[in-house]
């Protein structure tokens, strides 16, 4: 299972268009406000049917969910392909959303499911973030593939059509699961009333669990953060792009399309790497807190969890604002790598705060707990997009970098202050 939950993470992962997604649209005659506009959208649309879709998963079958997630992906894939109008834009984020409200969540839950019942959940950072380091090896080979494409048909267009290909492969290796991962948690009638009552049930637990509450907090602040600021790259690598056009007498989109197969090849490549060692940097906090605990005798007054989360999130917070910097004076290749490291950060964040829901949450009901948090995700990405926008129209696009960087460090440092109150 292990095998085919690593193909589902390469082949989702398979997204051709993602390094181009902000070129698109800025290729169409967008503005920044105008993408934020849009990514707000999607997040609302994710919102409305974010929790209910893993209550869904959670009472009528997992598998069931995943096959539609990825059958909405490819209907918005198409409209990507061959609709220009701004309007339209729109019914393509509408699918786009569904997709992403009925995956998010529910895979993971069925990665646990499946380590319980083998009795593996004491290795479930080290599996998670070796199945999510084939998801990033997916991303490297799809970059180089988007690319070739985008140098040799001078068409960002294609991207969206190509990655019809890889999800209806998805499709296919999703069917080949047990019966017994497409397991509901409803008996007798299924209606309306028991899929609300779930809901609520775990937005209770939600709110109420302490932990749950400054992991979902966490989460918003960091991955929401994470979401609006990384496609930002592409922008910076159209503008680094120009020297390389100018010098090689290149179309800009070409010369785009090979410096970011270039980067884009590089952060993949690395993000695997550091999902799969994500486990080793927990342990290194682990031992140096036992370390520390050992010389003063007292006890640690931070789980070396929320240390290494928080550590974590401050580096990333002073990685943005460096890259924010670097893009105001342009000094465009220092930009880039901080986003490369930014990228390696949020790799090693993501398999550890993963499982830290594992610790806090029952089996039967992480997949409506998952599907909260990344509600509060998109909830963050909803409010913080439109304003990145705005600042990048208005102020530069380092001035978007910078308002990011600060929403990171206030977050890290509030969740810091929470996690040493609450041990003393």
């Amino acid at each position: 299972m292990i095998l085919k939950f690593s193909l589902y993470g390469f082949l989702k992962n398979l997204q051709f268009f993602e390094p181009f997604l902000i070129l698109h649209f800025l290729n169409l005659g967008l503005n920044y406000f105008q993408i934020g506009l849009l990514i707000a959208f999607r997040t609302v649309c994710i919102n409305i049917f974010e929790v209910p879709s893993g209550a869904l998963a959670d009472l009528y079958g997992r598998k069931s969910s995943m096959i539609f997630s990825l059958s909405c992906y490819i209907v918005s894939f198409l409209v990507f392909s061959f609709v220009s109008s701004y309007r339209s834009l729109f019914f393509a984020m509408f699918f786009f959303s569904i997709g992403e409200a009925f995956r998010t969540g529910t895979h993971k839950a069925m990665i646990f499911d499946w380590l319980r019942l083998n009795g593996r959940l004491d290795e479930k950072t080290k599996i998670y973030g070796y199945t999510r380091s084939w998801s990033k090896i997916g991303s490297s080979l799809s970059v180089l593939i988007s690319s070739a494409t985008v140098i040799i048909l001078n068409d960002y267009r294609w991207v969206f059509i190509l990655s019809i290909i890889p999800y209806l492969g998805g499709i296919l290796n999703l069917m080949g699961y047990p019966d017994y991962m497409n397991r509901s948690n409803s008996k007798g009638h299924r209606d309306v009333r028991r899929i609300f009552s779930h809901l609520f049930e775990n937005l209770k637990i939600s709110f109420k669990n302490r932990n749950v509450r400054m992991l979902i907090i966490q989460s918003a602040g960091f991955d929401g953060s994470f979401k609006v600021i990384k496609d930002y790259l592409q922008p910076v690598l159209k503008s680094q792009a120009l020297f390389i056009s100018a010098l090689f007498t290149l179309p800009v989109i070409r010369s785009t399309g090979i410096l970011a197969g270039v980067v884009y090849s590089v952060i993949y490549i690395l993000s695997a790497a550091a999902a799969r060692k994500s486990h080793l940097f927990l342990d290194l906090i682990k031992g140096l807190i036992i370390k520390n605990s050992r010389k003063s005798h007292k006890e640690p007054h931070i789980t070396h969890e929320s240390l290494a989360l928080f550590l974590l999130m401050m580096i990333s917070a002073v990685i943005v604002f460096i890259s924010g910097v670097s893009v105001r004076y342009k000094i465009y290749s220092v930009s880039i790598i901080a986003f490369v490291i930014y990228f390696l950060i949020q790799n090693i964040w993501r398999p550890i705060i993963v499982s830290q829901y594992d610790n806090y949450t029952n089996s039967e009901n992480q997949a409506t707990i998952l599907s909260i948090e990344s509600q509060a995700k998109n909830s963050s990405v909803f409010f913080l997009a439109p304003i990145a926008g705005f600042f990048a129209d208005n102020f530069g696009l380092a001035a978007g970098f910078i308002f990011i960087s600060l929403m990171l460090m206030a977050v890290s440092l509030y969740i810091y202050k929470f996690n040493k109150s609450e041990s003393i």
